[in-house]
């Protein structure tokens, strides 16, 4: 392997690290505030592009009014789907089974609406139209204002959502939530306002990193789905609820799917179509070997290697 194709699958990684942890976070979120693993996240990932992508055709060239519709829209259709679909099965004590097939139900239906839509408009395989410019190059890179979208934005959403979590009382009440839910109900916190707003940040940041990931690759109904299983393999990785264990993850499986795949090809000769089996692999491992992920490293070291006590001699 190159230098130059080295340093290119590691910006690679850097671009698709962003996403994935853009999507898995508002996904962990969703985990760990509402005790749903939600299926239709994939679906409010592909409103978010399907979204970005219409706004470009009709204001081509305006990359903040594409990323604000793609959040409203999406935020929208999150928080419709608890207010129609989960809070009345919640409020009828159904089963953890009946919310997961109630989310994959949702997110079929998503799915072929915007199946339907994109045949009735020839919608299919297009990119968001944002201006592509060539912002730096040398005889190694060349980096795109694509690059300098997607990057810093996904960044900026992630360190936004967790200076959210720790500094505010919407944060302080989501944590509270998740930490032990009938407690936090006994003590007062608003259930249902949180909830609402859980879901307007969860479909928020999804439909960022649906048009983000419009303007890195293309448009088409499954660009969510095929997405999910790497989004979901960042999730297991950082240990289901754990926001910087999510992020860290989603590093991880994108270096996996670009940098490492990339070694393997140039090393054993291993084709790129094995790429797709790699969440599987990620997923596999860790529920066998470390069901509890990223999580719990620093207390294991903290178990290796303790603390001398320092003892006094009166």
């Amino acid at each position: 392997m190159t230098t130059a194709t080295l340093i290119d699958s590691l910006l690679r990684t850097a671009q698709v690290g962003s996403l994935y942890a853009l999507m898995a976070i508002g996904l962990t979120l969703t985990f760990a505030v509402v005790r749903l693993p939600n299926f239709a996240h994939a679906e409010l990932i592909t409103v978010g592009a399907y979204v970005a992508l219409v706004v470009s055709i009709l204001w081509t060239g305006n990359p903040l009014l594409v990323l604000t519709a793609a959040f409203l829209v999406s935020a929208l259709i999150a928080v419709l789907a608890n207010r129609i679909v989960y809070k009345p099965l919640s409020r009828q004590r159904s089963s953890i089974y009946t919310l997961i097939l109630s989310s994959f139900a949702v997110g079929l239906i998503l799915r072929y609406i915007l199946f339907l839509l994109a045949d009735r408009y020839e919608l299919f395989d297009r990119r968001i139209r944002v201006p592509l410019e060539i912002w730096y190059r040398d005889d190694l890179i060349t980096l795109t204002n694509v690059f300098f979208w997607v990057v810093p934005v996904s960044i900026g959403l992630v360190i936004s959502l967790s200076m959210l979590l720790n500094y505010t009382p919407l944060g302080r009440e989501m944590r509270a939530l998740a930490d032990n839910f009938t407690l936090a109900k006994v003590i007062g916190v608003p259930v249902d306002r949180v909830h609402d707003l859980t879901w307007l940040l969860v479909g928020g940041m999804a439909g960022v990193a649906g048009a983000l990931w419009g303007i890195y690759t293309w448009v088409n109904p499954l660009v969510g789905w095929l997405a999910i299983l790497s989004v979901f393999a960042a999730m297991v990785l950082g240990g289901m609820t754990s926001f910087s264990g999510t992020i860290l993850g989603a590093y991880i499986v994108a270096f996996s799917e670009n940098t490492i795949m990339q070694f393997l090809n140039a090393w054993i000769g291993l084709d790129f179509s094995f790429k797709p089996a790699i969440p599987f692999l990620i997923i596999i491992l860790v529920l066998l070997f470390r069901p509890q992920g990223l999580t719990e490293f620093s207390a294991d070291l903290r178990r290796l290697y303790p603390r001398r006590r320092v003892v006094h001699a009166d």
